[in-house]
This record gives C-alpha cells, structure tokens and sequence, in this order.
C-alpha cells in the first residue's frame, strides 16, 4: 500500500513538473508559431499521464478553468471531458456537491476559502492539502465518502499558473472504518456493562486492562488495579493454583477454576476464573483475557442449602414420627428408622418397596395414588403392615413433591402410632364416663345425706324438742295453778342434754370438730372407739406411725372420709370380725391402710367405676377424692379373704410430682 502511494505521489510530481513545461510551450507559442507540432506532442503526453492515474485527477488553470479531466473522473461523476473542459466558475463541483461552490482545489489559490466546516478534516503538507468529505451526488445521488488531494502547479519562474486534485472513493473504508468504531463502541459497551469481571494481563501477568465490573468486585479504582500483578490477588495458599493455570495458558490452553480473590480491603470472595491465552500472528503466547465471575451468592445460597437439608436429615433421622420418601412411580427411596419400627419392618425390605402395586389396604393404595397425582391425601385406621406384619392403629399424611413446572417428582408420607393417643382418648371417654357416674352418685349421696340429716334431726333434736315444748307448756299450767314443783323441772333438764349429745353426734358424723382441734391422728383413735360402741361384734386394731405435723393440713379431711366410709361398707357388707388400720409414713409417702378379715369379693367381676348400691356404694367417691388430692387408690379382694383398701400421697415434693408404686 505504501509502495502504490509513493508511486502515486511520483506521477503527481512527474505531471507538476510536465505542467510547468506546458506552460513554457504555450508562452513560447505565442511568440512563435513555427513550432506547433512540439507543443503538440508534449501536451499529448501530458495528458496520457493524467489519464494513466489510477485516482479521479482533474486540473484547473489560475482562472479555475477545467483543462484536463482524466477517464478515472469521467467514471466516477459521470461527466465527460467534453462537457467539462474550458468551463470555469466552480463548474468542477457540480458533479460531487450539484451546485457550485469552492472546494479543496481552491484552497490552493486562496487559504481563507470557508471550506474546513464541510469537510471531516482538512490537513496541509506545505501548499500541499488532503482532506475527506461525503458527495450527495454521487453514483446517482446515492453518495459517496472522498479522499481529496490538492496542489499548485508552477510555471519555470515559479509563479502558481494552476492547480491540480485528486479524488478517490473511500467509501468502503469509511463504512468498515464506521462499522469497525461501531463495533468497537458496542464491544466497549458490552465489556464495560456486562455483569462479569473483564480482565487483560500481559504474558508477564501484569494487568493491563479491567472492566468496571472486575474493579467494583475487588474494590480497586481502575488505575489501581491497572499494572498491579495478577498474583497480589491471591493469596498464599492459592498462589500454586494460579501457577498451574498460568503454565497451562502458556502452553495455549484454555482454563477455568474456581477461588478465592483478594479485595482491596482485605477480603476474599469466591469467584470463578474463565481465561483464554492471547496468540499474536506467529502463534506466540502474548497475554491473557478472562472473566471474573463473582459466585458469593451462590456460595451463599449452597451454604443455606446444605444447612437447610442438613435440619432436615436431623429432622428426619430423628422424627419421633415415621417418615418415608417415593418416587414417581410409587416405589420408597427413603426412610427413617421410626417408620420401621412403627411397622415392624426392616429398611432393606421397605426400600425399594412398591405402594401402589403391593399394599394390600384399599384406602392405603387409593391416598398414595391421590398423592403422585398431586394432591395432598390421608389414612387414619387399623393397618397391618405388608413387610413386617404388624396391627398398628395409625395415621398417615402424604404430601406430594413438585418440581418447578408443577410436575410431581414423587411424595412423602408422615406416620404417626396413634395406637397410645387412642388408648388415651379411650380412656378420657372412659374418664368423663366416671366423672359423670361419680356426679350422678355425689348427687344421690347428698340427697341421702340431706335425708339422713333430716331423719336425725326430726327423730331425736326434733323430738327431743317436742318433748320439751310439751314439758314446758305443762309447768306453766301448773305454775298458774301453783302446784309446779322443782322435780317437773330436772326432767326437762334431762330432756335438754340429750338433745344437746344428739347434735353434738349429727355434727361429729359430718366432720368431728377434734380434726380440727386435736388432728387426725387423735380422731382416728377416736373414731375407731366410736365404732367398737356401736358395731360391738366388730374388732378395731389401729396402728399410727406418723407424726402428726409430718401430714399436710389438706390431706387430714381426705384421710377421715377416706376411713369413714372405708368403715361405713365393712359395717353393712363385709361380716367381718376384725378391722385393722395403719397409717404410716414410708420414703415420703404417706400410707393408709384398712382391711378386714371379710367375707370379700371377686375382684375379676368388679369394677370401681361399676360400683352399684348392692356393693361397693362409696368406693368411686373414695378413690376420687384420693386420686384428686394427688394420690392413688388400690383394692385388694378375694372371695372368703377379706378385702384390703389402700391409699397412698407423695410428701416432700408436693402432691402429684412423686411416682406412686401400687400397694
């Protein structure tokens, strides 16, 4: 190329040089015309060198005439030498711009021209010019970007006699030139926007370019991070590393790896390194380009993910219900070990384990099925379990696993043994069965306890009243008559203290007032005298070994009715001859004891909260009011063996925080 612009510029000057010539001859023929055939000759090879150029070439004189047009110009304007020639007045630019104006050519007659303005750029080499410029009129009005050259000619005294330019298409430079700034610009734009780290480094290492990106990751100014060594971005430990992948870059490899970079300030970030060794033309290893992808929220994101299935491995080793993972298809993957002991199985039997093709439970079948469907399903029954053959009273909840389009993968199944929360709700039922019985029974006992009450007050306070009433009346009679004596008086007297002992005995049965003022363990003794009085054919051994302050005020109400009624059913039931009773204290707990030596009961076909009024009328109020005090109640009995009631309470915890052993 430079070769072809050298020669061009020769020829130019070769023609200036023809030029002047020309002009000498045209002088010399006006003073002679005996010669016309030697001007003739020079003037054709004049001309045959400006049609020879390569380049659009025309040629004004110094009136801005037109005096030669070579063929390359005819070509590109479409004007030909005939139309042209000896036509001055800026005619030259009609065919590039269509009107008539000054252009390069006539900066060389007058620098002020104001041409600069229309052209991209002008330059000057002496009184030599270049300059690039679009022409509307081009190729029929579709334009074309121009290269123009303009110079003076000078005649042998050098006087400027004319000046000549010439024009060359640079269209197709200028539209790659444009396209090439273009995708210059949007590379820029792309490297300096995109969301990855950008960096050069020479074959030394040395950094020599970074997109914003990799300079806001690491923290660096970009003329901090431009010339720093690509190894102060590692630390020790990864300096090895980066040495491996630099001698595999060397040796025009392509690389990528995941580690750590050192920040500005000292932190690192995890970051994945994609780089591609640079060639120059003879295939010579002369840099290195990369991408710094910054992979802390992925690094993140995997760390909560490993946490969360880490809490859910815990969760499911260590469910106290049984869990169980199946695919698509119905067939077990997983499983924790309390599904197997919920199921009596083993986990080589159960994985691998198809549901919907081998359980044997409809229901069971009919949930997995609902569940690989997408829906979520349940099963609460009897169950006998396929792999380990066992009954268990269960509930089993499956819910399916979608992936993000809303496919199911499979499902998983959560068991729980509701054989004990059966066992639980049976018994609460069986609970407030008792409690409604034993509210059905403290009703009755209060009605018969009002009845009672009432039987004795109108049979011996009431008719003790009565007699004294009448007694009285009596006396004032015969006051009025004047023959009452004192004698009438004392029997009154004695009419009184036994309606006073009455109430003191009404009072005594409902609570006797010594519990309150001497304490159970006196009115155990107590009540064991009264008894014997009344119920002589009846032995009472009584057996205390506890202190009275070591018994809790609130349990010495419970005790008395506890025995009270205890003494009350072996009075009217059991035939006995004998009663013992103990109370005792034993390792904090305290104990009562009352057996008789009775004809007794079959325990097997009886039951506390049966009880009727036939037998063991008060046994439900007894066993209440000890279990609601925090204690327990055991019965002993045997058909001709007597029987043996037994209450027991925790002390020194409080009642209810000890475990009571059965008697």
């Amino acid at each position: 190329m430079k070769t072809e612009q050298k020669s061009r510029d020769e020829l130019i000057n070769d023609l200036i040089d023809l030029c002047h010539k020309i002009r000498g001859i045209e002088q010399d023929e006006r003073t002679s015309a005996s010669e016309p055939g030697a001007f003739q000759l020079t003037h054709r090879q004049y001309l045959d060198i400006i049609e020879f150029l390569p380049d659009a070439t025309f040629v004004i004189d110094h009136e801005k005439r037109v005096i030669a047009w070579n063929g390359a110009i005819e070509e590109m304007t479409g004007v030909s030498k005939r139309d042209i020639i000896g036509k001055g007045d800026y005619a030259y630019s009609i065919p590039f711009y269509g009107e008539r104006r000054p252009i390069l050519v006539d900066l060389v007659f007058d620098v002020d021209v104001p041409l600069r303005e229309r052209y991209h750029f002008v330059e000057s080499d002496g009184k030599t010019y270049f300059a690039e410029v679009f022409a509307p009129r081009m190729y029929g009005g579709k334009g074309a970007y121009l290269w123009g050259k303009a110079s003076p000619l000078f005649d042998q005294e050098g006087r400027m006699i004319g000046a000549i330019e010439s024009i060359r298409d640079i269209t197709d430079r200028r539209l790659a030139e444009d396209a090439l700034r273009k995708s210059e610009q949007m590379f820029r734009m792309v490297v300096e926007t995109m969301n990855e780290g950008l960096g050069v480094q020479d074959e030394r290492g040395v950094i020599i370019y970074a997109n914003d990106k990799l300079c806001r990751m690491l923290g660096y100014r970009r003329d901090e991070l431009v010339g720093l060594s690509e190894t102060s971005l590692f630390d020790e430990a990864n300096r090895r590393r980066l040495e491996r992948e630099m001698k595999r870059r060397r040796q025009l490899e392509a690389t990528s790896y995941e580690v750590e970079l050192l920040c500005r300030d000292g932190r690192k970030i995890p970051v994945i390194v994609s780089g591609a060794p640079l060639i120059d033309e003879k295939n010579r290893f002369r840099g290195t380009i990369g991408t710094v992808t910054d992979i802390s929220t992925r690094k993140e994101a995997e760390k909560r993910l490993r946490e969360s299935e880490e809490k859910y491995r815990t969760i499911f080793e260590n469910s106290p219900l049984g869990i169980f993972h199946f695919d698509a298809d119905g067939t077990v993957t997983a499983c924790n070990d309390n599904i197997i002991e919920i199921w009596g199985s083993s986990k080589e039997k159960f994985i691998g384990f198809n549901l919907l093709t081998s359980l044997k439970n409809k229901k069971m079948r009919a949930a997995v099925s609902a569940c690989l469907s997408g829906q979520s399903a349940c099963y609460e029954g009897n169950y006998l379990s396929v792999t380990g053959g066992k009954f268990t009273n269960l509930k089993a909840d499956y819910g399916p696993i979608l992936s993000d389009d809303g496919s199911v993968l499979g499902g998983i199944c959560i068991i729980e043994d509701v054989s004990e929360r059966k066992q639980a709700q049976d018994a609460l039922r069986e609970s407030e069965k008792q409690l409604r019985f034993l509210s059905s029974q403290l009703l009755d006992t209060q009605e018969k306890e009002r009845k009672r009450i009432a039987r004795d007050l109108h049979d011996s306070i009431g008719s003790s009243l009565s007699a004294i009433k009448f007694s009285l009346e009596n006396i004032f009679k015969r006051i009025r008559q004047g023959s009452a004596s004192h004698e009438s008086l004392k029997a009154i007297i004695s009419m009184t203290q036994h309606a006073i002992e009455e109430s003191r005995r009404i009072m005594t049965d409902l609570r006797p007032s010594m519990l309150d003022d001497l304490g159970i363990v006196a009115t155990i003794g107590w009540f064991c005298r009264q008894f014997q009085k009344v119920y002589d054919g009846i032995r009472v051994e009584s057996h205390i070994d506890v202190e009275e302050d070591e018994i809790p005020d609130n349990l010495k109400t419970v005790i008395f009715q506890v025995m009270q009624e205890a003494f009350h059913n072996i009075a009217r039931h059991s035939e006995a001859g004998l009663v013992r009773i103990s109370l005792e204290k034993k390792e904090d707990i305290l104990h009562l004891v009352i057996k008789d030596d009775g004809v007794g009961f079959d325990l097997t076909s009886f039951s506390i909260e049966e009880a009727n009024d036939k037998r063991g009328l008060g046994l439900p109020s007894m066993k209440e009011r000890t279990e609601l005090s925090g204690g327990g109640f055991f019965i002993r009995s045997a058909v001709g063996e007597g029987t043996e009631v037994t209450a027991q309470w925790p002390l020194g915890k409080g009642l209810g925080d000890s475990e009571i052993p059965p008697a």
